[in-house]
């Protein structure tokens, strides 16, 4: 009989350490493994079920957007066309005709300022990314600025017995002279969306004003330029005035008095005046509501 055979059996199944068969664990069996893939499964599901609801919402969101812009655009054109379709009768008065024509004048106004705005919005997000402005800053006369805007947007408030005044004392007063170097069509746009708002959303018969002021924005810090628009219409609560600068938010009132709106306006504003390392401030007292376009020392020349 050969014994050999016997004992290398013993050597490959007894105590013998070189003889002991790898302990062999989860992730070698590929179990582990596959509970991990399992896991990332799970989470990549989740992530697309929120992918897809996100881009459900963002789609309803544009569609009413659109039909926001649609709407904004549709009714100064109706009202441009229908005036335009009576002043051509021969029965309608001369004197008619005039106001007719202030309201073309009105309504074309009020087109411009939106297409602007649309039109303003790719164009500030691209420029905030680079961190630069598109067109060369220059120093603006904003008290011209102030008074041609004024005249602009008389005849729309003319339409419901309001007016639009322009301070100039208080524009001397604070300004002396100075300029403000600013991207000058950026800048007549946002007081332009002041100015806009103010006068929509006035009570019939009051004054909006323009005028230049002082504003320290830190206790003991020094005063920096402001130039606000006054107007007397709708209140604003303390929770809207925290996000009324917020892209498409628009108030309870606001939204009840003219229910269509993009709420892009003062956004817009926001933004410009982020670019022009300044802010906007808002102030409220009862009825009376109060936009500031706040610039830094820099840009004070």
């Amino acid at each position: 009989m050969h014994s050999r055979p016997a004992r290398a059996c013993a050597s490959c199944c007894g105590g013998n350490e070189r003889g002991k068969l790898p302990i062999v664990n989860e992730s070698q069996t590929g179990l582990g493994s596959a509970q991990s893939t399992d896991e990332d499964h799970e989470r990549l599901r989740a992530e697309l079920t929120a992918l897809k609801a996100e881009l459900q919402e963002t789609r309803q969101s544009t569609n009413r957007y659109l039909q926001n812009v649609a709407h904004q655009l549709t009714a100064p054109l109706n009202a441009i066309k229908w005036s335009i379709e009576a002043i051509k009768d021969e029965h309608v008065t001369i004197p008619r005709k005039m106001k007719l024509l202030s309201s073309i004048y009105s309504q074309g106004t009020i087109l411009v300022h939106l297409i602007k705005n649309f039109s303003l919005m790719s164009n500030l997000e691209a420029d905030h990314e680079l961190g630069q402005f598109r067109d060369k800053p220059e120093r603006v006369d904003v008290l011209r600025l102030a008074i041609n805007l004024s005249n602009d947007f008389q005849p729309q408030a003319a339409e419901g017995g309001k007016k639009i005044i322009v301070d100039e004392f208080s524009f001397d007063a604070v300004l002396h002279g100075q300029s403000v170097l600013a991207v000058k069509n950026l800048i007549a746009q946002a007081l332009s969306n002041l100015l806009e708002n103010a006068v929509k959303y006035a009570d019939l018969k009051t004054t909006v004003e323009i005028l230049a002021t002082s504003v320290c924005i830190m206790p003991n810090s020094k005063p920096l330029l402001g130039v606000a628009v006054r107007s007397i219409g709708l209140p604003i609560s303390s929770e809207e005035i925290k996000k009324v600068q917020s892209r498409g938010f628009r108030g309870t009132a606001a939204k009840q008095k003219i229910p269509a709106g993009t709420g892009i306006g003062l956004y817009i504003a926001k933004r410009i005046m982020d670019m022009h390392q300044g802010t906007i401030t808002i102030q409220t007292k009862g009825k009376e509501s109060t936009f500031t376009l706040i610039f830094p020392e820099s840009r004070i020349k």
